[in-house]
């Protein structure tokens, strides 16, 4: 078993344990429906894939909104959108909002996924190579706002090949398919 894999397991039915149970907000996740389990995941996780998938035909702007809408199920409210353009702008993409995301660098991309994920307050964040294709700066930035939620508190678990883990409160290492303290 990989990195990305334990957090595809996290991730509430991304993927299936083929042993075992996963619980998720005080719920077995194998006795959920698939409806249930979509929506326990919009309202408690925020996913930072490594890839920085977005949907294509949505802005900067309307890919974040989509998350506090599948969290909410209802219309969004004029604070929701400027909370979400306030993150965006918090990660210097205020003059980039309404750009397509093929019209995105792809370091524009990854701060996009991460207002997503965090736009929610989510009590988990599940977070593979958050940093990846960011400059130093950016990567910090990023850095911080995860420490913040850690902070606020919620629960960040980080795939990371960079130095950004010596600044985690507790490391792991995966070897040989089993989680070992680092």
């Amino acid at each position: 078993m990989g990195k990305s894999t334990l957090l595809y397991l996290m991730g509430g039915g991304l993927l299936k344990p083929t042993c075992g149970s996963l619980w998720l907000s005080g719920k077995d996740t194998s006795k959920l429906s698939d409806r249930e389990l979509t929506s326990l995941r919009a309202k408690t996780i925020g996913f930072i894939f490594q890839e920085t998938s977005l949907f294509p035909a949505l802005t900067a702007l309307e890919n974040v909104e989509l998350a506090m809408f599948l969290s909410k199920r209802s219309r969004l409210t004029q604070v929701d959108k400027k909370h979400a353009l306030a993150l965006l702008t918090d990660l210097g993409l205020k003059e980039r909002v309404g750009f397509l995301p093929h019209q995105l660098s792809i370091g524009q991309r990854r701060r996009v996924v991460v207002c997503r994920a965090i736009v929610n307050h989510p009590s988990l964040i599940l977070a593979d190579e958050p940093t990846n294709d960011l400059d130093p700066v950016w990567a910090g930035k990023v850095i911080d706002i995860l420490e913040s939620s850690v902070q606020d508190g919620g629960a960040v678990v980080m795939v990371n090949h960079s130095g950004w883990a010596t600044r985690a409160h507790q490391r792991y290492r995966l070897e040989g398919g089993k989680l070992l303290s680092a």
